[in-house]
């Protein structure tokens, strides 16, 4: 540009470390002067390949997008430029790693002038040296390919430069930044290279497909709408914060509270000095951090408190000697009757003596209101802040004792140590499936008109039978599959381990295995580990499914057998065979392979063979158990002592709460529950639940590792401390009843009534006519050993059905 330093010498002249910065009118003539001239002068020029002169890439980025600029010239920093680029990141993309941030400006410069670059060699310079070695990753990312892959179309070298240097794209890069958060830009001026080369978005960050997808980059503030108007529209594409969501949840949910009007007294006129007293009741942040409120001060204001300490002085059997020889106890003082002695920061503290004041000891109202005070901290901090006030003989180990019985620091204060309650294995079995486990995997999407997949195991040989069926088989028809998949091959088993399913809980599933021999050994309450193995079976059966299944998930009733025979073939860490081997003494063909001898051993050595293999295989899972035991009680502590009749807390880990209620304040432990039945062979106690827990059918059974013991309260220290506390657990979220089950029928007048158990425990007489569609009448009348309701007893004595 023509005479430019007459106009930008007076602007540098001001802009000196010396001189104060003043803009005066002659400054903001320079200012116009040179941007009209730079908008005349003739500052771009196209690149000519045949000048023979480098052609420049210049980039550079930032925290708010990219700049960047091409050029010809015998060097980078005194090319003649050809164009530039600005473009601004996205909320999501100004969370990228530096270096894609570096690369994305260099792919929006090769997008923007690529007809202009195609086929000529040119120089990308730029600040950040990791991208002289970003075509040689050894192990590119998904979306680095596709980079990678667009950038091999042109012909370049990459150069780096001191990033003080490259100081023009960096001004470009730049350009958005004095940007408030709520402008919003034409999508061409974002950064859109990253989506532009992933069209479908499938290695895009979650963040940036939630940002496209919300259209966070795509709107303009229509022109000719109210603030209010714009701010509203941007409002309605925000992303909502799962915290935000919570908390609108609790506060609909809260039941705003009842408003009382009070009539008040007259208030006294305010003082114009504040008195101690007002100070210690609202002590500023400050006093609190220093000393905390006075205790002696609240005592203090207590009916009779201070009298009482008086008149128990001459019984306190330590005190009574003090008070005999003042003289000969030097680090106790007597004043207004009351003894004083000094703590270890050389201040007065009151000294308490063993008495009652109400229904109290003195030292427990001292003690309560430090606890209270310090917000149910440990006994350690307790203490020391009790010691600044009071002191009385074997004061700590009151506070310690006191700290160890407060309900709500039993129910509140959640469990730092190892979890109660060692390792108890289930019995090894002998003979192969006469010991299972079961249970339900899915539901999966329908196929073949199955949606459900049950897994039945054998404990001893680990050997896996996978059965489709339907979610609305009842307990009936699982009991005729069964029959048809596993009794027919295997015989009936002894015991059958499984979690509390709805269906393994049902009067037919239950009075059907009595009949036939077989316990049932059901898992107790929020505790899967009860059945370890099953869960780990079909974690596995999970992962071979993911890998052979279609994108759709259809046929995925078609890879069930050949998921049965890879877990049954595969060889077991634990016993050291596979399943097969265990069963029928050798491995399948298929696996096998083809035997090219053909000795014949005979049926006696293959009875053998078979024999020795679960020998070994028995024994070897014995040794796999008590390594497991081993490691696993390194993890675990001996559980308290609870006998029956014992007090304990329940955890709250697995309990729901209403909406309104936040989860963080919600005690960890409610009670107190009375143990009625104790296990501690196997770690599993049976409670004594309120009415309000057994309505939402919580198995009453619990491991000793969701159960607090209860410290009781010594009522000779602190006298009708012990005070049990409701904690309202709330309603359940589920409003509506369902019916369970049927339990017995009568006929009335030749009419059909049944007798209908509710989810609530709640039972009714109803109509046929209102249960004729319910499948718990089908389950009743399989029950009953009838296929028509017509065909039930009519004798009224006929009995009921009851739970076992």
């Amino acid at each position: 540009m023509p005479d430019v330093s007459a106009y930008t010498s007076l602007l540098t002249e001001m802009s000196r470390n010396e001189r104060a910065f003043v803009w005066r009118p002659l400054h903001q003539t320079c200012l116009d002067r040179i941007k009209a001239m730079a908008c005349r002068a003739p500052i771009l020029k196209p690149i000519d390949p045949e000048k023979g002169q480098p052609i420049w890439l210049i980039c550079d980025a930032s925290i708010h997008g990219i700049g960047a600029l091409y050029g010809q010239g015998a060097d980078w920093e005194s090319c003649r430029p050809a164009g530039f680029l600005s473009r601004k990141f996205s909320s999501a993309q100004r969370s990228y790693p530096t270096y894609e941030q570096e690369a994305l400006a260099i792919l929006e410069g090769l997008m923007k002038w690529e007809d202009k670059l195609m086929g000529l060699k040119f120089t990308v310079v730029t600040d950040h040296k990791s991208l002289e070695f970003f075509q040689k990753s050894p192990n590119p990312s998904p979306r680095r390919v596709r980079w990678l892959d667009y950038m091999s179309r042109f012909n370049y070298t990459v150069r780096h430069v001191p990033g003080k240097d490259n100081k023009v794209a960096d001004c470009l890069s730049r350009y958005f930044e004095n940007d408030n958060a709520d402008d919003f830009h034409p999508l061409h001026e974002y950064v859109n290279t990253d989506v532009r080369l992933d069209p479908d978005w499938d290695h895009l960050p979650q963040s940036r497909v939630e940002e496209l997808r919300a259209g966070h980059i795509t709107r303009q503030n229509p022109a000719g709408l109210e603030p209010q108007e714009r701010e509203h529209q941007r409002q309605l594409k925000m992303r909502v914060e799962p915290r935000t969501v919570e908390a609108e949840e609790m506060a609909q949910a809260a039941v705003p509270p009842e408003v009382v009007t009070v009539s008040r007294a007259p208030q006294p006129e305010p003082a114009t000095e504040t008195s101690p007293a007002a100070d210690n009741e609202n002590p500023t942040v400050g006093q609190s951090m220093a000393n905390g409120p006075s205790l002696q001060t609240k005592v203090e204001n207590l009916d009779g408190f201070m009298k009482a300490v008086r008149s128990h002085y001459a019984k306190d059997p330590v005190f009574k000697k003090i008070l005999e020889n003042p003289a000969a106890h030097k680090a106790f003082m007597l004043r207004d009757g009351l003894l004083y002695t000094t703590n270890r920061q050389q201040e007065s503290v009151l000294c308490l003596p063993t008495g009652i004041v109400g229904k109290r000891t003195l030292t427990q109202v001292a003690i309560d209101l430090a606890h209270t005070t310090v917000g149910h901290f440990s006994a350690q901090k307790m203490s020391e802040y009790a010691r600044r006030w009071f002191w009385w003989p074997k004061m700590g180990r009151d506070i310690e004792k006191y700290c160890l019985s407060c309900q709500k620091c039993q129910a509140s204060k959640p469990r730092n140590h190892l979890i109660a309650g060692l390792l108890h294995k289930l019995p090894t079995p002998l003979i192969p499936w006469i010991a299972i486990s079961m249970d339900f995997v899915g539901p999966f999407p329908r196929s073949n008109g199955f949606d459900y997949l049950w897994v039945v195991m054998c404990r001893l040989t680990s050997m896996v039978h996978l059965i489709p069926i339907h979610t609305t088989d009842t307990a009936a028809d699982l009991a005729a599959i069964f029959l048809k998949e596993i009794v027919r091959l295997h015989g009936l088993p002894q015991s059958i381990v499984s979690d509390r399913d709805p269906k393994f809980t049902s009067a037919f599933w239950r009075e059907l295995h009595r009949m036939m021999g077989a316990r049932l050994l059901m898992s107790t309450a929020f505790h899967p580990q009860t059945d370890g193995t099953s869960e780990r079976t079909i974690r596995s059966i999970n992962q071979v499914l993911r890998s052979v299944v279609d994108p759709n998930q259809l046929d995925w009733i078609e890879k069930i057998p050949i998921t049965e025979f890879a877990l049954n073939s595969s060889v077991s860490a634990t016993t050291g065979f596979a399943p097969f081997e265990l069963n029928y003494g050798y491995l399948p063909r298929t696996m096998a392979g083809i035997q090219t001898d053909t000795q014949f051993e005979g049926v006696r050595a293959f009875t053998e063979r078979a024999r020795n293999n679960l020998m070994i295989a028995h024994d070897a899972i014995l040794t796999a158990r008590v390594n497991q035991t081993h490691y696993a009680n390194q993890h675990r502590q001996e559980e308290p002592d609870i006998l029956k009749g014992t007090l304990v807390y329940l955890s709250t880990q697995n309990l729901s709460f209403p909406k309104g209620r936040a989860r963080k304040l919600i005690p960890k432990f409610i009670g107190l529950y009375k143990v009625v039945v104790a296990h501690p062979e196997t770690s599993t106690y049976t409670l004594e639940l309120p009415e309000d827990l057994r309505k939402r059918k919580i198995n009453p059974t619990f491991h000793v590792s969701l159960l607090r013991r209860h410290e009781p309260n010594n009522d000779v220290l602190f006298p009708h401390h012990d005070s049990r506390a409701y904690y309202d657990v709330g309603a359940p979220e589920e409003q509506e009843w369902y019916v369970e089950e049927i339990v017995d029928h009568r006929w009335v007048d030749n009419k059909l009534e049944l007798r209908v158990r509710w989810t609530h425990d709640d039972e009714s007489w109803e109509s046929y006519s209102e249960c004729s569609k319910l499948t718990a009448l089908d389950e009743y009348l399989a029950l009953r050993g009838v296929k028509s309701w017509r065909s039930l007893p009519r004798d009224p004595k006929s009995g009921q059905v009851t739970r076992t």
